[in-house]
């Protein structure tokens, strides 16, 4: 054993330093380094997932069915989990959606009678404001013109 620590050369350490110690992070490494090779290449990112991704769509033929519970196996009690987990997800995410709906449609109607109001607003305003510029007018235009002051004689 003291020999074999001996005679160990550079060569063992750097290969002992190559061996990755985590898998996903040599894999990681690897592909960053893939990547970095071409640099002007673009990378395609994936898209975000969205809520609709959280649920498959049911399957058009459903292949086990369920129907009396005599002669059920142990197995049918995890089945019968995963399809209630599944439904009440489902229930879920509509129950979201309509509350969204709900939610969306108040504010617009809030937002549109705002609206309304802040347009009531300045109209009246508007036409107070063109009243007092007409009577401004009618005043300026009914008085009397005053002549123009005597020339001085330098």
């Amino acid at each position: 054993m003291a020999d074999k620590a001996s005679t160990n050369t550079g060569d063992d350490t750097l290969t002992q330093e190559c061996k990755p110690s985590n898998k996903a992070s040599a894999k990681q490494r690897a592909h960053i380094e893939h990547l970095m090779q071409n640099i002007d290449k673009p990378i395609e990112l994936p898209q975000p997932s969205s809520k609709q991704s959280l649920l498959k769509p049911p399957p058009e033929i459903v292949l086990n069915v369920r129907g009396s519970s005599a002669g059920a196996s142990s197995s049918d009690f995890h089945t019968y989990r995963e399809l209630r987990r599944k439904e009440h997800l489902r229930i879920k995410l509509m129950e979201a959606e309509a509350a969204e709906d709900v939610i969306g449609e108040e504010f617009n109607r809030e937002r549109e009678s705002l609206k309304r109001q802040d347009e009531e607003k300045t109209s009246k305003n508007r036409a107070k404001r063109q009243k007092r510029n007409k009577a401004k007018k009618s005043t300026k235009s009914n008085s009397t013109e005053l002549p123009p002051p005597p020339a001085s004689e330098d």
